[in-house]
């Protein structure tokens, strides 16, 4: 077992998954402070709240990485007779 950089290493920055995987960390990472915060909140403002929502955000984290992860976003090609329309 060998272990190597990624292909195409020096553009994985603008890969989906890795900016999605960025994000993440961030959060991670400002968690402490996100508790406070949510400590900070008065009673009647939580009640606003739907009940079970940090479930609700997991699962949404979650199935937008599968969506970011097995999806791609391309150009739709040109054809010939859509060149005369942009131009008028």
């Amino acid at each position: 077992m060998k272990l190597t950089l990624a292909d195409n290493w020096r553009q994985l920055h603008k890969k989906g998954t890795v900016i999605f995987a960025s994000f993440c960390a961030a959060i991670t990472a400002f968690g402490p402070s996100i508790i406070d915060a949510w400590n900070a909140l008065p009673p009647d403002l939580k009640g606003w709240l739907p009940q079970g929502m940090s479930r609700y955000l997991a699962i949404g984290a979650f199935l937008l990485t599968i969506v970011i992860r097995y999806t791609a976003v391309r150009r739709a090609d040109k054809k010939e007779g859509d060149d005369a329309k942009d131009q008028s």
